[in-house]
């Protein structure tokens, strides 16, 4: 954990921990704007006091799994899509590519 500003900031890993998910769900939580981050050389920072709200899940708004699979789209069950293929769209678009 490092201070910025008075504010305490934690890398990934940290943010991990705290939350008791992977660094790679955090890196995720990032990329997709639900956690905001600052980048120090090459580790990214998140405040500690914006990953105890992240990982508060509300279940009057967010859908249990069960729930979510129900939504997907059902074509023959491969849409063609991979995770990763969404991931680097995503970081695609963001670069401005």
């Amino acid at each position: 954990m490092i201070v910025i500003d008075g504010v305490e900031m934690l890398d990934v890993r940290e943010a991990a921990q705290l939350s008791r998910r992977t660094p790679e769900t955090i890196r995720r939580w990032v990329w997709s704007g639900r956690l905001a981050a600052v980048k120090n050389g090459n580790k990214l920072f998140v405040r500690r006091s914006d990953v105890a709200v992240a990982t508060v899940v509300d279940p009057d708004t967010e859908p249990s799994l069960r729930e979510w699979a129900k939504r997907l789209p059902r074509n023959g069950g491969d849409t063609g899509v991979s995770a990763a293929d969404l991931v680097l769209e995503d970081r695609a678009e963001r670069a401005g590519r």
